[in-house]
């Protein structure tokens, strides 16, 4: 089932181009480009020059297409006042005739999140329909990647953390346009998962930018009312559907074994993986999990990590950082998979540790002074992230930026709640699936 509210921040359909209608060309016979066949002559005679109609030299034309140039130009120039020779439809231009406007809107829009693209559909009607259309929200869903807030879970409200109130914004902060109370299990390259309030059986993926949901069938699972599911979302040139996978690691009651039941949004189906994982001591998972270039990943409480490839629909453990905390995350750095933690030292500057690759080592410590006064204790909480450019942690209830490039840090937000779950949002247009 699909939905769109009806609303004036909603992006509505566009208007399809008729490939057939040829009211807006002019279709000339080929054979009006030809001009009257000239006796030459005498063939030896080639050094004498032949004048043309405007004064045109013969032989200034050398090739072929210098001369298919000139008669189009001539015919062009015999016409008067007369229709010309081919007009370009309404939403084509040709090179020569375009605006700044028109590059702008073929070669930047793209690059922008959501809330400035809705912005910007009153420069023009041509933007307008660009902007409204399903082809602008793929090509930007694969050229924006940028975080642009985070979605806050309490255990009974939903709230939206911008990090630019100009740039990034959705209509519906508290998503009231899903049919029922809903809150997020995961987030994905702009799509939500959400879990309904009163019935678990019940996901929405939506996408709040424009206010489009749809529900999926029930699972052949029971997945618990906190489950271990993953969004899994790609934004490619060739996924112009807009496809997507959930992946929940199931467990079964008195059964040490964890098993995978995906839901493919190609199939709208759920079903069970041939894959599972024997469980070792105390392999309880963590949270939601985290997905990242084809794999679902979950932290375990053994200090392992469960990865569950999903093409190949194969799994496999691999260690976690021996220093970890509990308050460390897992994030995309520069490229890679990364354990991020934080903590807060005596004299309060908050130390940051970043761990990558396959064996989890340490990579980057990153030292903020003074971000503490007095000899108060705290805790450090690193926000998930999706970029290498800016990392969100959070300091008692105090919520920071800090940006790796710059080496700044900014506050955020005071007030923020220090045990919700955070969920990283890209600010996209993306369509979900058709029907």
């Amino acid at each position: 089932m699909s939905h769109t509210d009806d609303e004036p921040f909603e992006l509505l359909g566009s208007e399809e181009l008729d490939p057939t209608d040829t009211d807006s060309f002019e279709l000339v016979d080929s054979e009006e480009f030809c001009a009257p066949a000239t006796d030459s002559g005498d063939d030896s005679s080639s050094a004498e020059t032949e004048y043309l109609e405007n004064g045109t030299k013969s032989s200034d034309l050398e090739t072929d297409t210098d001369l298919d140039l000139y008669f189009t130009k001539y015919y062009l120039s015999t016409r008067g006042s007369q229709e010309p020779l081919l007009e370009f439809p309404a939403h084509g231009k040709r090179k020569e005739d375009m605006e700044l406007k028109d590059v702008v809107k073929d070669n930047l829009l793209h690059f922008l999140p959501a809330k400035s693209l809705v912005k910007f559909r009153t420069v023009c009607k041509e933007w307008d329909k660009w902007i409204i259309s399903p082809f602008l929200g793929h090509k930007q869903s694969c050229s924006f990647r940028d975080i642009s807030g985070f979605f806050c879970q309490e255990p009974s409200s939903t709230t939206f953390l911008t990090l630019d109130q100009s740039a990034y914004g959705i209509p519906s902060p508290y998503l009231e346009f899903l049919p029922s109370p809903a809150k997020i299990r995961s987030s994905c390259n702009g799509l939500l998962l959400c879990q309904g309030w009163g019935d678990e059986n019940v996901y929405y993926i939506c996408n709040p930018a424009n206010k489009q949901w749809e529900v999926l069938p029930p699972p052949n699972c029971y997945h618990g009312d906190e489950p271990n599911i993953v969004l899994a979302f790609e934004p490619s040139v060739l996924n112009f559907g807009a496809h997507y996978h959930v992946i929940c690691a199931v467990t079964m009651f008195d059964d040490p074994v964890i098993y995978f039941e995906i839901y493919t949004s190609e199939t709208k189906s759920w079903k069970c993986s041939a894959a599972d994982y024997v469980e070792l001591d105390n392999f309880e998972l963590k949270d939601s999990g985290f997905y990242m270039e084809g794999v679902a990943y979950w932290e375990t409480y053994s200090g392992e990590l469960l990865a569950f490839d999903v093409k190949n629909e194969i799994c496999g453990v691999q260690p976690l950082p021996p220093q970890r905390t509990p308050l460390g995350v897992l994030s995309q750095m520069y490229g890679e998979l990364c354990y991020i933690q934080g903590m807060i030292q005596a004299d309060g500057t908050c130390i940051i540790s970043i761990y990558g690759g396959f064996n989890m080592r340490l990579k980057h410590s990153i030292c903020i002074y003074h971000v503490m006064q007095g000899e108060i204790a705290a805790e450090c909480r690193v926000l998930p992230s999706v970029n290498s450019d800016v990392l969100m942690f959070l300091v008692e209830d105090v919520l920071y930026s800090y940006h790796m490039r710059d080496e700044k840090v900014k506050v955020m937000e005071t007030g923020s709640g220090f045990g919700a779950k955070y969920f990283p949002y890209v600010n996209s247009l993306v369509s979900l699936p058709c029907k």
